[in-house]
Parts: C-alpha cells; structure tokens; sequence
C-alpha cells in the first residue's frame, strides 16, 4: 500500500533535512522492524510489512509539524523507539511513515525519587544517572541497556525490578506520562497517576508518548548469583519461598528447566550437565546468609559476582526474561516461547503441561510482585503472599495448529497467556481498562492514523481492505 505522496515526501524533507528522513535502503527496513520474528506466526504475518519513510525529529517542535503533515495527508505513523519489543509494535501495517524518537532523548531532572526524561532515552543510560545520585529505575526489561524508556512503557509491562515494585502498571511506579496527538494542531496532553494507565501499553495507538515521570527506588549494591541443582522440585521449593521473603531487597528472581542453561554459552563453564538453576540480584549485604542457607538445603552456589557500580558488564540478566529466548533461539531456530502467569497450584499446572506436551516445553520462570491490589512501595516486605509465579516457556514450535493446542490447553488449565503471537495489542496483556483506552483514542487520533490496526477493538481503521460481500 502506498500512501505517501511526493508532496509530503517534500514536505517532510524541508522539516527535518534530507538526513533525518530515510526513504529507502536496509535502513528502511531495519526501523520498519522490531523483533516480531521471535514469533513464526508474526514472522509469516509481519515480513513483508515495511515504512515507506522514516522520519527522524531531533525536538518536540519537529515531532509536532511531522504529525501534523501526515494528519494533514491522512497517512498512517507509527512510533518507534530502539525496536527491541517482540510483538510488532512499531512495524506498519499500511505502509506510511515510521517515526523514530530516539533522537529525543534527554533526561531532563532526577530530582526526589522521580526521573523526568523524554521517551527517547534509553533506560540504561537513565539507571546509570539514577545510580549515580543514590537512586535505581523500579522496573526494566532484559534489554535495558538499549531499549527507550518509551518503547518500554509503550509496548511492555514488567521484567527486572518486578519482584519488588510490580510492573508499570503497579500503582505508584508511574507518576505520569505526556502524550502528543495527532491532530491538524498536536496537542500535549499529561495524564497523571492512575490516569496514565490509560497511554501505557497500547503501541502507540493513543499518542506519541513525548515525556514520562516515574517513580525510582532507591539504590541497592547487588551481586548476581547463580544456584544449581538436579532436584526441579527442591530448587522450585527454595527459589519460590526466596521469591516471597520481604526482608531480602532482590531484583530478580528467575528459575530455568535443563537444558535451558545449556544455551547461555557466556556461562557455559558455571553450568553442570543436567542441572536446574535459579538466577538472583540480592542485596549484597544478605547475600552470605542466603548463600548459607541455599547450600544447607542442597543447593550449590556456581556463580556469586557483585554488579559493578556503574553497571557494567557481564550481567546475568542478560540470560532473563526474553532474553532466554534469544538465546534458545541461537541455539536451535524451532524455539520460540509463550508468556504466562501461573495459579497458586503452579505446581499442577506444571505436571499437568508436562504430561499433555512432554519434550515440547522448556519451563522458564519469573516471579514478580502482583499489581493488583499493591500499595505504594516495596509490595512483597508488605505482602509476601502478592508474589506471582509467571514465566516465558520455551515452546518447540511444531506447527501453528499444535501452539493452537498449547494455549487452548493452558486456559483450560487456568494459565493465563499474554499471547506474544499476536499484533493486536488487546491480546498481548491485561486490558481491563481496554474500553478507555479506545475512548481516549477516540479523542486524540480522530482519523485513525496512529498505528492502525494494532486496537483489535477500535472500529475505525481507515487502512482497512473492504470487505467483500458474497
């Protein structure tokens, strides 16, 4: 579909210059990607979806004349950060212009606890500022190093940090978000607090997120530390009763099913044949108690390393969250994975997958602090019992009708899925608030330019093919 005209084309170059606008080439099609092909079933559906130009604005000024031309040539834009989400988000779906925002990228104050800082910075240079001054961001994914604080608040929900403060959309974690519409006068709108959650998490499809304030933590000194057994269930006994002790500061809690390890070959030499290990960020200062008693239960300590101060390599989360599917990925092409949130009877659930699909999932767990009724502040020294145990399994793709199979059986079993299978954002996460989400849409995308297609329940989409009638 194309829907730039030479006149926009034209248009845009006298805005931005000539080299801030890429009309063509690898790089078209890099920023016209992210990492959807984790998915087969993305990867048949998305290859050959790509921009038609990529605008590159240095300054909100620039962004604000770059939406209002297209809104004024009724083509689609999409956002982008550094293109590290998995699900699609910034590949187009009806051609149009792609705009990259990592060019606004300044942290503008961390002042009281709060990080102000526009959506194109990246989340580790934001940490290391943050840890300078006796702070640390409350949550990032695997890719924090890379990855833009927009990008993340846009298309994810949790990762490092969650086993404390919960994912973004725990209440307190974000204080707010500024959004630019698209409309033939871009308007800022912020929405604060509870409000925010409104803009986080939907893809773009309800602003270009310009400017975000959230909440920090204070800083911790960690250290990284690896413990292995060939026992699944003691090691899941111990790292779950781990997981739910407030009086441990951690940072990750994460546990891998043999031969998943396997894969991790940076860590190679730490692993023994077989074994199941848990991964943890902890508090320095209790880390000899928990070493003791890991070893006193059975548990052998194969990798204890402080995180250096500022962060610096190596980082064993670079092994977590989705990171681990990367890494599977690279050893073998037919892995891909699912993202899940167990019940209080993980344990059956476990068994019970095992036996309906054995050999054909890899359990990778994550276990992070509930949002759903958490209070401002450390959510598990306050209620060990918010602990939930989720988790990205690997799955050995076979066939689209047999991870069909696969995620019919986890609903029946009661394992909720954030399908990462899917564009369309309403099946990729928790949506309870979906119906404001399309509302505020509504409001500041009238023509229904921003990322069409991505709200499986918005009904105006004018990129849409008619249907054809029988």
């Amino acid at each position: 579909m194309t829907t730039v005209t030479a006149e926009l084309r034209s248009q845009l170059r006298d805005l931005l210059g000539q080299e801030n606008l890429v009309e063509g080439g690898d790089t078209l099609e890099t920023l016209s990607k992210d990492f959807y092909w984790y998915s087969p079933v993305l990867k048949r559906q998305l290859d050959d979806k790509r921009a038609e130009l990529i605008a590159r604005p240095a300054d909100l000024s620039a962004l604000r004349a770059v939406l209002a031309a297209c809104h004024a040539a009724g083509v689609p834009v999409v956002p982008r950060g550094a293109g590290t989400g998995n699900y699609g988000q910034c590949v187009p779906l009806y051609g149009g212009v792609v705009v990259d925002l990592s060019r606004l990228d300044r942290i503008l104050s961390l002042d009281d606890g709060v990080a102000r800082v526009e959506a194109g910075a990246r989340m580790g240079t934001i940490e290391a500022a943050a840890r300078a001054l006796g702070w640390e961001l409350r949550c990032m994914p695997s890719t924090w190093v890379k990855c833009t604080i927009g990008g993340f608040f846009c298309g994810g929900s949790g990762g490092i940090g969650s086993i404390t403060w919960g994912g973004i959309n725990a209440p307190g974690n974000v204080k707010s978000v500024t959004i630019l519409t698209c409309e033939a006068e871009p308007r800022l709108i912020r929405l604060e607090e509870a409000e925010a959650l409104k803009a986080l998490h939907t893809y773009g499809t309800t602003g270009f997120m310009v400017e975000i304030e959230m909440r920090l933590a204070p800083k911790v000194d960690y250290d990284q530390l690896i413990f292995s057994t060939p026992d699944w269930d003691r090691l899941l006994d111990w790292t779950d009763a781990t997981a739910r002790r407030g009086d441990w500061r951690k940072r990750l809690v994460t546990q891998f099913e043999w031969p998943t390890p396997s894969f991790f070959k940076p860590l190679k030499k730490y692993f023994r044949n077989g074994e199941h290990v848990s991964f943890l960020l902890l508090d320095r200062a209790r880390t000899d108690e928990v070493v003791r008693l890991a070893e006193a239960t059975g548990l052998a300590c194969v990798f204890r390393q402080p995180l250096s101060d500022p962060p610096k390599p190596p980082f064993i989360t670079d092994y977590t969250w989705n990171h681990t599917t990367l890494w599977a990925m690279n050893a073998d092409p037919a892995y891909t994975y699912l993202q899940s949130g167990f019940g209080r009877n993980f344990r059956e659930q476990f068994a019970e997958l095992r036996r309906r699909f054995p050999g054909e999932i890899l359990f990778h767990l994550e276990w992070t602090a509930g949002n759903a009724k958490m209070m401002r502040g450390n959510a598990v020294a306050q209620n060990p019992d918010s602990v939930v145990v989720g988790g990205i399994p690997l799955v050995y793709f076979k066939s689209e009708a047999r991870l069909n199979e696969i995620l019919r059986a986890c609903d029946e079993l009661g394992v909720f899925i954030a399908n990462p299978h899917t564009f369309y954002l309403e099946e990729g996460g928790r949506h309870p608030n979906i119906a404001d989400k399309r509302t505020f849409k509504s409001e500041v995308d009238p023509r229904g330019l921003l990322n069409p297609g991505k709200m499986k329940t918005y009904e105006h989409n004018p990129f849409a093919p008619a249907e054809v009638k029988a």
